[in-house]
């Protein structure tokens, strides 16, 4: 099976790639489509000429972005698209997907936040984030030699957003490692080290926008590196894995710091049989095989 990838230049994708290579069911192929020589028509000369069995296309809802007759002439002539959302339930959003079911432009609209609640919920697809779990090989150790009792991956967010004001409180009582995903984390293999030297890795469910909660890939992350999961009460990570089993919730400031706290003081055993059990549920229920295997059934295409 060949598959093209569609993307823009600054989107995060070489991990979507990887998650399906690493199932080695045929070669893949990014097309950046937001390139400087770009056109609509030499995008559907090339998407043509790489004769795939599968297009995945990975947008931006700000920007430039392709025509959706393109898009829809893509789909119907060439192979079957797959969007990949990763914003779904975020409602910037929601107008743009509509638009483009309305039109034709994909085969199947995967949501990819876990939140199921997004305006094509019933019709189309909602998954959590496809990692391919050889990027944590090596890099996970024992809770009792983790250098770092709790940690965070990410992006900080916008100035007076809550994920900032949320970092910036434990950080200034020293109960957080922070770690950005570009500067000091130049490759995703060096954050997954990270990753897999945190006894526990904090989550904030919050869109970019904060109008929405999602399940960021860091829970899938977090469950590969067998990190205990700090996630807030009420965010969509509930609907996928069991908290006080699965995972660490806390509803404020307070019950979250206490968590950190007793976890660095203790070192419970339950801590790591945690972690366990969250990489356990991860590996079998979100590995790639899974995520992709989904996608393939709902479009006809064999796996």
């Amino acid at each position: 099976m060949r598959t093209l990838f569609l993307s823009t230049s600054s989107n995060e994708t070489t991990k979507y790639l990887e998650s399906l290579e690493c199932l080695k069911l045929g070669p893949c192929e990014m097309l950046r489509y937001d390139s400087a020589d770009q056109t609509e028509a030499n995008m559907y000369s090339r998407a043509k000429e790489s004769k795939p069995d599968l297009i995945v296309y990975i947008g931006g809802v700000y920007g430039k972005q392709p025509a959706t007759s393109t898009l829809a002439r893509i789909n119907a002539k060439i192979a079957p698209m797959v969007h990949l959302c990763s914003d779904a339930a975020d409602a910037p959003w929601w107008a743009l997907l509509r638009e483009y079911h309305l039109a034709g432009c994909f085969t199947l609209q995967v949501a990819i936040d876990g939140n199921l609640h997004w305006p094509l919920a019933d019709s189309q697809l909602t998954l959590l984030t496809p990692i391919n779990p050889a990027h944590f090989n090596g890099t996970v150790k024992p809770h009792a030699e983790r250098e770092y009792v709790c940690g965070w991956a990410g992006n900080a967010g916008s100035e007076g957003g809550r994920r900032r004001a949320v970092l910036t409180e434990l950080m200034l009582r020293n109960l957080l490692r922070v770690r950005m995903r570009s500067g000091e984390m130049d490759t995703y293999d060096a954050m997954c080290a990270f990753l897999g030297n945190c006894r526990m890795s904090l989550n904030i469910s919050w869109s970019g926008t904060e109008q929405a909660h999602q399940v960021k890939g860091r829970v899938i992350e977090t469950g590969l590196a067998a990190g205990v999961l700090l996630e807030i009460k009420g965010s969509p990570t509930a609907q996928w894995f069991t908290p006080g089993v699965d995972y660490l919730e806390y509803s404020t400031m307070d019950e979250l710091i206490e968590a950190i706290k007793c976890y660095e003081l203790q070192l419970p055993s339950w801590g790591e049989e945690m972690g366990k059990r969250l990489q356990a549920r991860v590996l079998a229920e979100h590995h790639p095989r899974v995520f992709w295997g989904k996608i393939l059934e709902r479009i006809g295409l064999e796996s």
